[in-house]
């Protein structure tokens, strides 16, 4: 072999003036086939190997024009958020007036759109942001310059009773999550429009309470949902519990498994599910990697564990707000759930995420998360029904909108330039669910 080293020429950037019309071409026909595979497997199962076989070049044609499949990324990733702020340029004046409810109510259907066009690109932005790649950091940029933008119009409108940057963060989460759940076959069957239409109405009110019930009614808003969510019927998980793999062991043993889950549960939400090794679960825990395999078969057996472990917290966090009164004056009972919610989320943030990945291969997750769901969804929809109202709305999409307020909030909180405190994210959260279900503000 030569001791020539290999030395790589720059990569051909999209306004790069050797790249000419033919590469130009190659370019653009990389990125389409990635967005292609990222679609097809997720963006963690496709290789770069696989992306220049699909594009019928070599390996080393892929890397004159990328550096990796991160970059490839980046470009989908630029060219959607592109599309998402000239949609945010042209956001009319809000305000609890038939215009500003219009306005809304357009510019959510005009996200849903690019959403809708990017999807692929939007339900792997979820996974990839949770993981340790060179993505990650470029997402909490444009989500900075994203949220700013929303931030000045809600300022400019005179919203009252909400800090403007935090009303702009939740609105980009709640949006984000509520697409997020329609691409990835969680919203129950439900039309795009119809749950642009019941967020326009949450928003509304979440930003100005104070709207008359004829301004709701000012537009012909597709909200005839359901007043139950249809719940399935659980997988069985027998001999996959937590507490069906400790039966029997020694105390020792015992301690062990249940170290090697929470360093599971650790490393699935710091790096996410596909980016975590067993090396890195081994390493958190302290044990070596014989360990792990005593007691599991593999790194997706650990995901089961751990789901069953979650989808049982959630059951019993969906009964306890059966009984809670949102609209009480001593919030006690509703702030300590949601401090109780949020670290929850918090701890199983890596698994729950893995429930809508179509690439975990193993069916029980998703039926796991898509029961779990089903269960949450079901006891917030009984508390939203306790109250009638005078405009109109969508019990089965607004549960939804409940769930992924509480369940994304919290965390997009903490991705703020001045992260909120635990007290400030609950307030907000508070807030989120007086004003935008029950038209209360203080």
């Amino acid at each position: 072999m030569s001791e020539t080293p290999i030395t790589r020429r720059a990569s051909y950037g999209p306004s790069s003036p050797e790249v000419g019309s033919r590469g130009a071409n190659t370019r653009s026909k990389i990125v389409e086939v990635s967005l292609d595979l990222f679609a097809e497997v997720g963006f963690f199962n496709t290789s770069v190997d696989a992306i220049a076989k699909s594009a019928n070049i070599s390996r080393a044609t892929l890397y004159q024009y990328f550096p990796g499949k991160d970059e490839i990324f980046l470009e989908l990733l630029d060219e959607c958020g592109r599309a998402l702020f000239r949609v945010a340029r042209r956001i009319g004046p809000l305000g609890p007036t038939d215009v500003g409810f219009d306005n809304l109510n357009w510019w959510l259907g005009e996200w849903s759109w690019v959403f809708e066009k990017y999807s692929t690109m939007f339900v792997q932005w979820t996974g990839v942001a949770s993981s340790d790649t060179a993505v990650r950091p470029e997402i909490s940029r444009f989500l900075g310059g994203y949220n700013q933008r929303l931030a000045d119009r809600i300022k400019s409108s005179n919203v009252e009773g909400l800090d403007s940057m935090a009303a702009a963060m939740t609105i980009t989460a709640l949006v984000h999550r509520m697409n997020l759940f329609i691409h990835t076959d969680r919203a129950y069957g439900r039309d795009i429009q119809s749950i642009v239409d019941a967020m326009s109405v949450y928003l509304q009110l979440f930003l100005f309470p104070e709207t008359p019930g004829s301004v709701l009614s000012s537009l012909p808003l597709r909200t005839a949902g359901k007043s139950f969510i249809e719940v399935p019927v659980p997988p069985s998980t027998d001999g996959l519990t937590i507490d069906d793999r400790i039966s029997g062991l020694s105390k020792r043993a015992v301690n062990t498994v249940r170290t090697l889950v929470e360093a599971g549960a650790v490393q699935f939400r710091q790096k996410g599910y596909h980016r975590t090794s067993v090396d890195d679960i081994v390493e958190e825990a302290g044990f070596a990697r014989g360990t792990f395999y005593k007691y599991f078969s593999e790194k997706q057996d650990l995901l089961v564990a751990l789901s069953t472990e979650a989808v049982a917290s959630t059951v019993d966090h969906a009964e306890r707000i059966r009984h809670i009164d949102p609209t009480s004056t001593d919030e006690t009972e509703l702030r300590e759930w949601l401090v109780s919610f949020a670290e929850f989320s918090s701890h199983y943030s890596g698994s729950i995420d893995a429930w809508a990945e179509k690439s975990i291969g193993d069916n029980i997750v998703s039926e796991l998360g898509a029961y779990g769901q089903s269960v949450m969804d079901d006891a917030l929809l009984s508390v939203l029904t306790s109250r009638q109202r005078d405009y109109p709305f969508d019990p089965e999409v607004s549960a939804m909108i409940f769930r992924a307020i509480i369940a994304r909030v919290p965390q997009a909180s903490q991705e703020l330039p001045e992260p909120l405190s635990r007290d400030e994210s609950i307030d907000l959260l508070v807030a989120c669910i007086q004003r935008g279900f029950f038209r209360h503000a203080k």
